[in-house]
């Protein structure tokens, strides 16, 4: 399996919307503060076409236009990885338009999501041979102190976390 290389200060983080969108409250502020956090770490964000659309019917945007959105920041140079702005519940249409042996093609990057997203970590292993994370969406990290497992998944894809250990307590 291939793995991307670990974000460096100053490198850019894109943003897709390839399931759901931040087009409405609580999930604009969560997005503008998780930007405003990453950008005082020193990166830079990209939002792609959809990250603030709902004009999708379940989705951010139409299944044609998610798909495109996934491929072209996946393959793009201009982001180092991807976030995804959510969950949701309607990816599973967007991948007849997602360009899997383009983005196999591509440089490995990051791609961390969860729940619906599940449909592009669990391919882009299988299919593309590339590792994902399975971990928060941008608008979590828009809290105001970040939990441990927020922590967590910045140094996944920082290299600061790589070694992980499980803490069973039997008594």
């Amino acid at each position: 399996m291939k793995y991307p290389e670990y974000i460096k200060d100053g490198e850019t983080i894109g943003l897709v919307a390839p399931s759901f969108g931040c087009a409405f409250e609580p999930y604009k502020s969560c997005l503008d503060s998780a930007i405003s956090r990453f950008e005082k770490m020193g990166y830079k964000l990209i939002e792609g076409p959809n990250c603030r659309k709902s004009d999708g019917i379940g989705i951010s945007s139409s299944p044609e236009n998610c798909g495109k959105e996934l491929t072209d920041f996946y393959c793009s140079g201009d982001n180092q990885m991807l976030i995804t702005c959510g969950g949701g519940e309607l990816m599973c249409e967007t991948l007849d338009y997602v360009d899997f042996e383009k983005i196999k093609a591509a440089k490995p990057k990051w791609y961390m999501g969860y729940s619906d997203n599940t449909n592009f970590t669990f391919l882009l292993n299988t299919i593309c041979d590339v590792a994902s994370i399975y971990g928060p969406s941008i608008g979590a990290f828009g809290m105001d102190k970040l939990e441990p497992a927020l922590e967590d998944a910045i140094g996944v894809f920082t290299g600061e976390k790589q070694r992980f250990q499980v803490m069973i307590n039997l008594k």
